[in-house]
């Protein structure tokens, strides 16, 4: 017991170990324009920009570009891997291809025969 007390002051400086740093992220881009040139938002706005609903495009490739220099701008994201995530995310959102809305739907068809059922089990129209 005595000893334990005082293990931590008799540390040999060899045993003592280092905080392990992890690798750096990427960086932010300096601006939104030299942000916008990287690879990284060329393939993302040419993969929005390319994926079609009834045979249009979702989305302009304007206002894909406008999005990214918007979120550019929020203080809080880091790097530019940030940046992407968070347009990717607010697109998927906005486009109802997040998996959410077509869920919504089939809750709400499956309300709307609930009560067609209901009204036709009472006799009312």
């Amino acid at each position: 017991m005595f000893f334990g007390q005082f293990r931590s002051q008799m540390k040999r400086p060899e045993e003592e170990t280092e905080p392990v740093e992890k690798p750096p992220a990427t960086l932010k881009s300096s601006d939104s324009e030299a942000f916008l040139k990287t690879a990284k938002a060329q393939r993302f706005v040419k993969k929005w920009a390319g994926k079609k609903k009834d045979g249009t495009p979702v989305y302009t490739k304007r206002g894909i570009v406008a999005l990214l220099k918007s979120v550019f701008q929020i203080p809080g994201l880091s790097s530019d891997d940030e940046v992407i995530k968070s347009s990717d995310d607010l697109l998927s959102m906005l486009g109802g291809m997040d998996g959410l809305t077509g869920f919504l739907m089939g809750w709400k068809a499956k309300s709307e025969g609930l009560m067609k059922a209901l009204k036709t089990a009472v006799g009312g129209k």
